[in-house]
């Protein structure tokens, strides 16, 4: 599921997919000892450019779990990327993509 955002200042729109979570084990014990949260972005702007990221973060498996991990990826990572843009629906984001397209 994709999340989508326009911030009218910058002239930007955002399609943001779900994040995702998995543990990384360490090499030797194959125990887990941290947790990656990331997730896809793709910007658009009005100069035709088109920017594809992961963003990602690494959080300590004794203070998260899965959940609270991509709360926080959430709230901090996603939301200093979206601050200033307003949720839309993907409707709103493909007449964007389609001005911006032609």
């Amino acid at each position: 599921m994709c999340e989508y955002y326009f911030d009218e200042d910058r002239a930007v729109a955002y399609k943001i997919n779900s994040p995702v979570t998995s543990y990384l084990n360490d090499e030797k014990d194959q125990k887990p000892k941290a947790i990656l949260v990331q997730a896809n972005v793709k910007i658009t702007n009005y100069r035709k450019e088109k920017i594809r990221r992961i963003l990602s973060e690494v959080y300590p498996v004794d203070k998260y779990d899965l959940e609270s991990a991509k709360k926080s990826f959430t709230s901090t990572m996603i939301y200093n990327l979206v601050k200033s843009a307003r949720k839309i629906s993907q409707d709103e984001y493909n007449q964007i993509k389609a001005q911006v397209e032609r």
